[in-house]
């Protein structure tokens, strides 16, 4: 090899590795998400509220997630996260039927929404503003299990579907400050059945190192699961860190 080929040679490698650096990109974070619960879950003519029969109040849930971009047009960015949200907590109810069973003064319940998201998306914006737009696949490993405490009578129900929601999410950034504002929702509903999760949040980058701070809101209405309808809403103030590459 010639000493021109060779510093040819070595210029491409270098812009290369330059456009590689620039194109794909990583990001890792963890959340604290302070969550509070309303809503009701219902059999036959039976109603209960989580808040004032079940004993649900606020909660903290953790969630970690990473995401990879890259430049290949015909395939999307990919994200997953896990949040851990299975919650116990004690209630009292009227003699009532519920689930198939019978319950009657002290409960405990537990409610294990706990989840994970493949999120696939496409950049569509990426300059000051940023908007990606995709699917979002959720698939829920829990269940709702009601017992009376002084008969261990219990009405367990699962949930571990599988949801698929349209996804978007839009970021206008500050110039010259690494501050950022965004918006971001995963939504479907078809039926009698709906999910919605949508944050609002604020950024600020620190080099390669950044802090959020944001609102998330997460309402379900699932129908006739095992005869059980379940109507809920979690939602509060969240604090996120994480490493953008």
């Amino acid at each position: 090899m010639t000493k021109t080929s060779a510093l040819m040679a070595a210029g491409l490698l270098a812009m290369s590795t330059s456009v590689m650096g620039d194109v794909i990109g990583a990001t890792v974070e963890a959340t604290f998400w302070q969550g509070a619960y309303s809503g009701t879950a219902v059999s036959g003519n039976t109603e209960l509220d989580f808040e004032d029969d079940l004993g649900f109040d606020d909660s903290g849930f953790m969630e970690l997630a990473a995401a990879v971009e890259h430049p290949v047009p015909v395939l999307p960015n990919v994200k997953l996260r896990h949040i851990d949200m299975d919650e116990t907590e004690q209630g009292s109810v009227p003699a009532i039927s519920f689930g198939g069973v019978s319950l009657d003064s002290e409960v405990e319940t537990n409610l294990d929404l706990t989840h994970t998201d493949l999120v696939l998306y496409y950049e569509i914006l990426d300059n000051y503003v940023m908007v990606d737009v995709g699917l979002t696949v959720r698939m829920f490993d829990g269940r709702l299990r009601i017992e009376d405490q002084s008969t261990n009578e219990t009405s367990d129900t699962k949930i571990d579907e599988i949801v698929p929601m349209a996804y978007a999410a839009a970021d206008v950034e500050l110039p010259f400050t690494g501050l950022s504002l965004g918006a971001e929702l995963s939504a479907i509903s078809y039926s009698d059945n709906s999910l919605m999760d949508g944050k609002i949040r604020l950024r600020q980058g620190f080099g390669l190192a950044f802090l959020e701070l944001g609102y998330r809101q997460m309402s379900f209405e699932i129908d006739d699961v095992e005869d059980i309808d379940v109507d809920a809403d979690i939602s509060g103030g969240y604090l996120s860190v994480g490493l953008d590459f």
